[in-house]
């Protein structure tokens, strides 16, 4: 365990945890459906049409959230793919 480059061998034990890798999978696959999720809830505002220039902000507003979310359920689910995913895969490919 001490191979994986986040964990150094000053790691308290308080806080390692022992997370099966099939969870680890499930909580990146929900990541993804909420990237994807948010991603096509902006693309659909750009379907609204309205002249009032208040709606026009609030619709932009809205969208910009959108983005930003999907953008860093992104990120969160490069974190896991990143440092969770192949630790656990290397460790069922040494069991």
């Amino acid at each position: 365990m001490n191979n994986h480059p986040s964990i150094s061998i000053d790691t308290p034990a308080s806080r390692l945890v022992t997370v099966d890798s099939l969870y680890l999978r499930l909580m990146n696959d929900r990541i993804q459906d909420i990237y994807r999720d948010t991603d096509h809830l902006a693309t659909a505002l750009d379907a609204i049409n309205t002249k009032d220039d208040v709606s026009q902000g609030v619709l932009v507003a809205v969208k910009a959230a959108l983005l930003t979310n999907s953008e860093l359920a992104g990120i969160v689910s490069d974190m896991f793919c990143e440092h969770a995913l192949p630790y656990q895969t290397e460790v069922t490919d040494h069991e």
